[in-house]
């Protein structure tokens, strides 16, 4: 698989599952065996286990929206930046739906097999988020 498919495969994973939040096509793009690491959690085994932790994120955050700002991808890896903006509306990470709206940045690597996407590693501003949500206390300005 070539870079330009790889961007393809990147930009339907976002247009499709991310922002229009459809898990019925994951076959068509995640390797039967993904191994997903999300910053902060452990590591999600296979598409069950993906859709499982989509399904959760979707629930707690169900006007999710993630915009690309860079993406990157070679024969077998890429790398895309952006950002997620919504409200949260359920229990995530322990933290009680707050009706807060919310922005963070999402840095994500992937390596690639088969024509989808077989492992990515997932790190975003988690302290900025706890913060935005409530969960932790902001600096004192000063």
């Amino acid at each position: 698989m070539g870079a330009e498919q790889n961007e393809a495969l990147v930009h339907r994973l976002i247009a499709d599952v991310f922002n229009e939040h459809n898990l019925s096509g994951l076959e068509t793009l995640l390797a039967p065996d993904l191994v997903s690491n999300w910053q902060g959690s452990p590591p999600l085994h296979g598409i069950a286990a993906w859709r499982e932790g989509m399904e959760g994120f979707f629930a707690a955050f169900p006007d999710a929206v993630y915009t690309l700002e860079n993406l990157f991808c070679t024969e077998d890896r890429g790398a895309w930046r952006g950002h997620w903006r919504a409200t949260q509306q359920g229990v995530w990470q322990g933290i009680a739906g707050s009706g807060r709206r919310v922005t963070w940045g999402v840095i994500i690597t992937g390596r690639f097999a088969d024509s989808k996407l077989a492992e990515d590693w997932v790190a975003y501003d988690r302290l900025g988020l706890f913060q935005q949500l409530g969960a932790l206390p902001l600096p004192a300005r000063g």
